[in-house]
């Protein structure tokens, strides 16, 4: 039974006797004294490892929400591209959206070939390595056969 406290009583008494002296030495020794042995190879047996940063955005990626807006890039230059592209997915990140389409156009009708295709992607790996987007795949999964990428973002 615990003893209720009266006015007299010595706080500074009663919680000081030597009770420092049977503390473990360590933090190691204080599992190993406080947890019995089969119960911390339970415990270790037990515990799940964490996920990679690559399982971590594959999850990510997995239970983002189909393209919430679009971007159609046809028939802008390069550089007007990259300047709309930075835009849409500022303003994307600003309202909270997770998935966006950014659709660049196979570059079909190029006579030089598709440039625009080219230039986003680059602009999309500085983006993911400075934090700015998590991820960015090809609608399709081939480069070749698509014309827009997915952006998933933070």
């Amino acid at each position: 039974p615990i003893r209720k406290l009266s006015a007299g009583d010595d706080l500074g008494v009663l919680f000081s006797h030597d009770r420092e002296d049977t503390l473990p030495d360590s933090f190691a020794g204080a599992l190993a004294t406080g947890i019995p042995a089969a119960t911390l190879t339970e415990i270790l047996t037990e515990k799940e490892e964490l996920p990679t940063p690559a399982q971590a955005l594959q999850a990510a990626i997995r239970n983002s929400p189909p393209p919430q807006e679009r971007i159609d890039l046809h028939g802008c230059t390069a550089s007007e591209a990259e300047i709309k592209t930075e835009n849409f997915l500022a303003r994307a990140r600003r309202n909270r959206l997770q998935t966006v389409l950014v659709i660049t156009g196979k570059g079909l009708h190029s006579p030089e070939g598709p440039v625009l295709k080219d230039v986003i992607e680059a602009r999309l790996k500085i983006m993911k390595s400075n934090g700015t987007i998590l991820a960015y795949l090809w609608e399709k999964k081939d480069r070749e056969k698509s014309g827009a990428l997915l952006v998933y973002l933070p």
